[in-house]
C-alpha cells in the first residue's frame, strides 16, 4: 500500500543584490510645450540630441547597486508632442571590473493621485553587461499601461517619477564573505486572518460595541460591520453603503435564508474559512447564498465539495440546484459528464425516484438534461473512436490488492531562481545541492549540475543539465530499492513534461544515482523556465518496503476537481486602502492627506488606534473624521497605514525614513512590520550611516540588526581590498584620535583598559571601560559595547564619524 505522499521543497539562493533609483523629471509637460513653440529647424551640430532647443535625452544622477555605478538615460521623440520614447540603463563602471555583470531590471511609474494602478514593466530575462566596453547599456521597455496614458502619471506640479529597480547577480567568494544579507530578522507570518477571526468572535459573544448593522433572521439578531461586508461583497456594498434602503437603517431583515446559513456565510466573510463537516443541505444553501451575494471564492468551495459528492442519487438534485446559475457552469458540466460517462450510470440515474418525479413535474428540465447528455456522449465518441463498446467502468467500485511490498512515496521540488545567471556562473562538474528531505525514513539530497557533470573519459561539454539523487543516511548492510523519477514541467502547461525514470538500488557503496544528460540547457531555458526566470526540477520517489494486503472502500468515479483560489482578504483590504472608498478618517500630516478606516486600524493595530484617537473621545463614541499628526513624517505614517492594510511595506530607499518606520513599528507593537523594517534597514546600511544604524538598533532593542551592523563595521575595518576607514572625532575631551575603529576596540578587548585609556588621553573611554564586563571584552563584541556606552554618555555629540582618508 502506498503511504501518504510526502512533499518537500528547497531553493538554491544565489546572491542577488537589489537596489532602486527614483528619477524625477520635473517640468515634464513644460518641456514638451517648449519644444513645440521653439524653432525645430536648428542646424546646430547637436541637432540629433535636441529638438527645438529642448534636449532629446536626459540623464539621471549616478547611483550604486551591487558595487557598480549606473545611471538612467531617458530619450524623447524629436517630433510631435515629444513623448517619452525609451529608458536605458547604463553601467558606468564596466571598464573597472574583470568579468561580465549579470542583472535584471524593472520600471514602475505610479499615478501620484492613486486613481490608476501602477504602470510596471519587468525584464523576463537577465542582461549581461560586458566588462570589455565602457558604458555598457540596456534599453528597457516602457510599461504598456504608461504608453498612450502619460497624463495619468504626471503629478499636478508637473513631475514624472520613474522608479527603476536593478538586481545584480553575484556568486563568488568575495561576495559571500561580505555581510550584505538582506534578511537579518525572520519575518512572522501574516496575522490578518487571525485578527478578523477575533473580531468575529467578539461579535458572536457580543463583547464589541463597534457593530453598526444587525441582521434579523428567523427571529435571531446577528451583528456585523458594514465595512467588512461591503469590502468582501459588491452586493452588500450596494445594499449597506450605497443608495438602497438598507443603507439608512440599523436593522436589516432577511426572509429567504436560515440563521445557521447566514452565520456560516458571515464566518466565511470574516475569516475565509468554510464550515467543517458541513452537511449536504448546508453546502447547497451556502452555494445559493454565495451566488446571491457574489462571494466567488465561497461559491467555488461549495462547488468543489458538491463535485466530490456526485453520485447516482445526488446528481439530478445538484443539476436542479445550479440550473440557471451561470456562475456554476463547472459544477453543471461535472454532473453532465458523470451521467454521460457510462450507459449503466445513465440508466441508474433514470431509475431514481427523483428523476421520475422531475419527469412528471418539470419535463422541460429533463429534456434539457437529456439533450446535453446526448451532446456530451457524441462528443466523447467522436474524440475517442477507438473506445470499445463493452468497456464500461462501474459508477462505484471496491478492490483489494496484494502488494509484494509497501510503497512509500515522496516528491521533492527543487526551485533554482535566476537559472540563466546560475548556469553561466557554474562550470562543468559544479553542483547545486537541494535541502535535505526525508522519504521512507531516509535522508535524500538532489544535486543539480547546471552545466553538466562529466565522468572520466565521458563527455558533457555544458550542453546538458545533470541531475543526481544522493542517499544521506547510512543504509548499513541493507539495500534501498526505489523507483526514481526526475521531472521538469512547463510552467505554462503548453509543452509536455520531460521525465526520466529508472529503478535503482542504493547501498553503502553506491549512494548516488542520476543522469548526466537529463535535458539540454537550451531546451530548459526555452521551454521550462518560469516567468520569473526560475527553473524547477521535481524528484518523485517510490521506495519499496515489506509486503502486505490492503483493501479500499467503495468510491465513486473520480470527478474533476474545481480549483479554489487562495484567501483574498488581504487583497480586498489592499483595494480598500488604495481606493480610499468609505473612509471615515483622514490624517493631515505635512500638508498631505491619508484616508483610512477606524475599524481597520482598531482591529489591526490597537496601539495605533489609541495613539491617534483624541483622549477626549468617550467609549462608544465615533472618533473624529479629521486627525492632525504633528510628530511624524508623512512618509512614515503612510508606510504604517499601508502595512496595516496590506501587511507589506511600500518601496523605501531612504535610510532615515526606514529607521523612523522601524521606530514606529516598535512603538505600535507591529511585530511583523518591525522584522520587515529591520531587514529593510539592513539593506540600506552603508559606511556613511553604519554607526547611526547601530545606534538605532541599540535604542529599539533590535538584536539581529545590532549584530548585523556590528559585523558590517567589523568587515569594513578589516577588508584589505577596501581603502581604510578612519575613526576620529573633533570633540576636545576625547583627547586622543585613534587611527581606526579597530584600535579603539582593541583598547577595550585587552586588559588594563582604564590605565591604557588614561595614558592615551581618552577621557571618555576611561569613564566607561570599567563598566564593560569581563565576558564582554571579547574582540567580536567589543565594537557594539563601545558604541552603546559612548552614545549613552554623550548622546548629543557626534562621537564617531566615518570618512575616507585624504588622497596622498
Amino acid at each position: 500500500m502506498a503511504s501518504a505522499l510526502q512533499r518537500t521543497a528547497s531553493t538554491h539562493r544565489s546572491a542577488v543584490i537589489r537596489g532602486a533609483h527614483e528619477f524625477q523629471i520635473v517640468g515634464y509637460r513644460a518641456r514638451k510645450s517648449l519644444a513645440r513653440v521653439t524653432d525645430s529647424s536648428s542646424k546646430d551640430a547637436a541637432a540629433p540630441f535636441y529638438a527645438g532647443g529642448v534636449p532629446c535625452t536626459i540623464k539621471s544622477k549616478p547611483f550604486h547597486v551591487g558595487g557598480y555605478t549606473w545611471h538612467l538615460v531617458c530619450t524623447f521623440y524629436d517630433k510631435g508632442d515629444r513623448h517619452l520614447k525609451s529608458v536605458t540603463l547604463e553601467m558606468l563602471s564596466a571598464f573597472i571590473v574583470a568579468s561580465d555583470v549579470i542583472a535584471t531590471a524593472s520600471l514602475r511609474i505610479d499615478d501620484p493621485l492613486g486613481r490608476w494602478p501602477p504602470a510596471v514593466w519587468k525584464s523576463d530575462t537577465a542582461n549581461t553587461f560586458s566588462w570589455k566596453a565602457q558604458g555598457s547599456s540596456w534599453k528597457l521597455s516602457l510599461p504598456d499601461a504608461f504608453c498612450g496614458h502619460e497624463d495619468r502619471y504626471v503629478s499636478t506640479d508637473d513631475r514624472l517619477t520613474i522608479l527603476c529597480t536593478v538586481e545584480v547577480f553575484k556568486e563568488n567568494d568575495a561576495t559571500a564573505a561580505e555581510p550584505t544579507k538582506c534578511f537579518v530578522s525572520p519575518v512572522p507570518p501574516p496575522t490578518i486572518a487571525g485578527e478578523f477571526r477575533k473580531l468575529l468572535l467578539l461579535l458572536e459573544t457580543r463583547c464589541l460595541e463597534t457593530s453598526d448593522v444587525t441582521f434579523i433572521i428567523e427571529g435571531t439578531q446577528i451583528m456585523a460591520h458594514r465595512l467588512v461586508l461591503a469590502m468582501r461583497s459588491p452586493v452588500f456594498a450596494a445594499e449597506l453603503l450605497g443608495h438602497m434602503r438598507e443603507s439608512t437603517t440599523r436593522h436589516v431583515t432577511i426572509h429567504d435564508m436560515s440563521a445557521p446559513t447566514f452565520r456560516a456565510m458571515l464566518r466565511f466573510i470574516y475569516t475565509d474559512e468554510f464550515p467543517i463537516n458541513s452537511s449536504d443541505s448546508m453546502v447547497r444553501d451556502l452555494l445559493v447564498a454565495a451566488d446571491r451575494y457574489d462571494l466567488g471564492r465561497l461559491r467555488l468551495m461549495c462547488e468543489n465539495i458538491l463535485v466530490e459528492r456526485i453520485n447516482i442519487m445526488t446528481v439530478i438534485s445538484i443539476l436542479l440546484l445550479v440550473r440557471g446559475r451561470g456562475s456554476c457552469h463547472q459544477l453543471e458540466d461535472s454532473c453532465i459528464e458523470y451521467i454521460a460517462s457510462d450507459p449503466d450510470v445513465y440508466a441508474a440515474v433514470r431509475a431514481t425516484e427523483g428523476y421520475k418525479e422531475l419527469k412528471e413535474t418539470c419535463s422541460s428540465f429533463i429534456i434539457e438534461v437529456t439533450e446535453r447528455i446526448a451532446t456530451h456522449y457524441m462528443a466523447r465518441r467522436t474524440s475517442s473512436p477507438s473506445s470499445s463498446k463493452g468497456s464500461h467502468p462501474p459508477p462505484e467500485k471496491s478492490m483489494s490488492i496484494f502488494n509484494s511490498s509497501v510503497v512509500v512515496r515522496g516528491t521533492h521540488e527543487f526551485r533554482i531562481p535566476n537559472f540563466s545567471s546560475v548556469q553561466r556562473s557554474h562550470g562543468t562538474d559544479q553542483a547545486i545541492p537541494s535541502d535535505t528531505f526525508k522519504v521512507g525514513g531516509y535522508d535524500w539530497t538532489m544535486h543539480v549540475y547546471p552545466s553538466g557533470f562529466s565522468t572520466v573519459g565521458g563527455g558533457n561539454s555544458g550542453k546538458y543539465i545533470s541531475v543526481f539523487l544522493s542517499l544521506g543516511t547510512d543504509p548499513g548492510t541493507a539495500s534501498v530499492k526505489l523507483y526514481r523519477r526526475f521531472r521538469i514541467d512547463d510552467p505554462t502547461g503548453k509543452a509536455t513534461s520531460t521525465i526520466l525514470a529508472s529503478e535503482v538500488i542504493y547501498t553503502k557503496a553506491s549512494r548516488s544515482w542520476g543522469t548526466q544528460n537529463f535535458i539540454t540547457v537550451k531546451s530548459a531555458k526555452s521551454r521550462y523556465m518560469g516567468h520569473d526566470g526560475s527553473l524547477t526540477i521535481h524528484c518523485d520517489i517510490d521506495l519499496t518496503k515489506e509486503a502486505c494486503t490492503t483493501s479500499t472502500k467503495a468510491t465513486a468515479i473520480a470527478a474533476p476537481r474545481i480549483i479554489v483560489p487562495p484567501s483574498n482578504i488581504a487583497s480586498h483590504l489592499e483595494q480598500l486602502f488604495v481606493s480610499g472608498q468609505w473612509s471615515d478618517v483622514t490624517f493631515h500630516v505635512e500638508g498631505s492627506q491619508i484616508h483610512a478606516h477606524w475599524l481597520i486600524i482598531a482591529v489591526r493595530s490597537p496601539d495605533l488606534f489609541f495613539a491617534v484617537v483624541p483622549s477626549t473621545t468617550k467609549r462608544g463614541m465615533v472618533p473624529k473624521r479629521v486627525i492632525r499628526i504633528i510628530n511624524m513624517k508623512a512618509a512614515v505614517l503612510r508606510a504604517v497605514i499601508h502595512f496595516v492594510y496590506t501587511e507589506e511595506l511600500p518601496p523605501v530607499n531612504d535610510a532615515v525614513v526606514a529607521g523612523e518606520m522601524l521606530a514606529a513599528a516598535r512603538r505600535f507593537h507591529l511585530e511583523r512590520m518591525t522584522a520587515m523594517c529591520e531587514n529593510l534597514v539592513s539593506r540600506l546600511v552603508t559606511k556613511d550611516n553604519a554607526l547611526s544604524m547601530l545606534e538605532l538598533a541599540w535604542r529599539h532593542r533590535c538584536k539581529e540588526l545590532k549584530l548585523y551592523c556590528t559585523e558590517f563595521i567589523s568587515h569594513a575595518m578589516n577588508t584589505p581590498a577596501r581603502r581604510q576607514f578612519s575613526f576620529s572625532s573633533e570633540i576636545e575631551h576625547l583627547g586622543f584620535v585613534y587611527t581606526s575603529f579597530q584600535e579603539r576596540a582593541m583598547a577595550v578587548s585587552h586588559g588594563n583598559t582604564a590605565h591604557l585609556a588614561r595614558a592615551r588621553g581618552d577621557n571618555v573611554l576611561t569613564r566607561f571601560c570599567g563598566t564593560i564586563a569581563a565576558n564582554e571584552k571579547r574582540h567580536e563584541t567589543a565594537y557594539a559595547r563601545i558604541v552603546e556606552q559612548q552614545l549613552r554618555l554623550d548622546p548629543d555629540g557626534a562621537i564617531y564619524d566615518f570618512f575616507m582618508p585624504p588622497a596622498d
